[in-house]
């Protein structure tokens, strides 16, 4: 990863934090959704550099990272948040410093929460009754997690999920692609 662009999300008194990230980050899928490979890999990944941060778990700031400055102007990401202008500053795509000694795998933690939602999966998949599913699941409790989430609209089903997000550090850059939410369970981001 050479090159990045910085996203800084302005709220206001009206627009909140919250909101602006389930905005922003819905588009910025969709501008990777369109850059896709035939394996629904992006050569874009995604950093949160105030992952933590105490007034909101994920800062104020995403940065996406490409391999070439090119990967990055695929992206369009000026056209993609043209109507989210006021609530947020774009820089220009700048190359990554030289000396990074720590790497960052940013990657999408599933949480198995609601047992009524796993059960009717159950049925479909395997033809049975969501009764015969509910007896499957009847002990057990709904997996919780503190892990900072994006609220984001699913455009092929039509439902909302929460993008719980986790990191981990690495001492080393791990080479490889990303999904379409610009996450990987392996490959890394530079750390600055």
């Amino acid at each position: 990863m050479k090159h990045y662009i910085e996203i800084t999300l302005l709220p206001s008194v009206e627009v909140g934090l919250g909101f602006l990230w389930q905005k922003v980050y819905q588009q910025i899928h969709l501008a990777l959704v369109e850059i896709k490979d035939e394996n629904d890999e992006v050569n874009v990944g995604i950093s949160f550099p105030k992952y933590g941060a105490d007034n909101f778990p994920l800062g104020d700031t995403v940065r996406l990272f490409g391999k070439t400055a090119d990967d990055l102007t695929a992206l369009r990401l000026e056209e993609w948040l043209k109507r989210l202008s006021d609530y947020v500053a774009i820089t220009a795509i700048k190359e990554v410093p030289q000396k990074i000694e720590t790497y960052m795998c940013f990657s999408r933690k599933q949480v198995k929460s609601n047992t009524e939602r796993l059960a009717r999966r159950q049925a479909k998949r395997k033809g049975i009754s969501f009764e015969e599913a509910m007896l499957n699941y009847e002990n057990m409790q709904g997996e919780t997690t503190k892990l900072p989430f994006i609220v984001l609209d699913s455009l092929s089903t039509g439902q909302r999920l929460k993008l719980f997000i986790q990191n981990e550090q690495k001492p080393i850059h791990i080479e490889g692609n990303f999904n379409t939410f610009g996450l990987s369970k392996e490959s890394t981001i530079p750390w600055f």
